[in-house]
């Protein structure tokens, strides 16, 4: 039954990663601070509040959906071998995070490029990714037989972070057809190297 070709009854059941990708979709058709989530609900024929059950907030659409990549980086770098330098440690332990990724490309692309685009979200920096950085520099101090309160720890394994999310940011601006572990490698490398020519 409907009334005034609005759909009553109950609300429509989506699955979370389609749901995700038709509303990152409408998010970079529309820019991220031009909609809220009552169009995006509009949009896709359910109430605000069923929306909210799915993602609590506007950001949880595109940062949300990668929290367990912060235990698989852990697991990761827990493995990697004693004697693999820190950068490359990392670096592989990324690609072997991303090869576990069951996220399409395009969406991931589309996500990455919105974060990249909008300050707002570029401010609101998710918690999965703070999780990448406190791993990393734990990490980091781990190797060195430092605490992780120390001033390389803390430092180093920042810069790792920085050149990870950037080099994530750059690929979802870009059309580079290569994986965006291999783009992460790429920097990180390009960081340990960055005084060689």
């Amino acid at each position: 039954m409907e009334q005034h070709g609005t759909r009553i009854g109950r609300p429509p059941k989506a699955e979370p990663e389609v749901l995700r990708g038709q509303l990152l979709d409408l998010i970079a058709l529309r820019g991220y601070e031009n909609v809220s989530m009552g169009s995006l609900a509009e949009t896709v024929g359910m109430s605000v509040r069923t929306l909210h059950r799915y993602f609590p907030t506007k950001a949880d659409i595109v940062w949300g959906g990668i929290e367990v990549s912060v235990d698989a980086l852990t697991a990761e770098l827990d493995a990697a071998a004693e004697s693999s330098p820190i950068v490359d440690a990392v670096a592989h332990a990324i690609t072997n995070v991303f090869a576990r990724n069951v996220e399409d490309l395009t969406t991931m692309r589309a996500r990455l490029r919105l974060i990249a685009l909008s300050p707002e979200l570029r401010t609101n920096r998710s918690s999965t990714f703070e999780g990448w950085r406190h791993t990393v520099i734990h990490f980091v101090a781990t190797r060195r037989g430092e605490p992780a309160q120390a001033l390389i720890p803390v430092t180093a394994g920042a810069a790792i972070h920085t050149a990870v999310i950037e080099a994530l940011h750059w690929w979802g601006l870009q059309e580079d057809p290569r994986d965006p572990a291999e783009c992460i490698t790429q920097a990180l490398h390009g960081l340990s190297n960055v005084n060689n020519r």
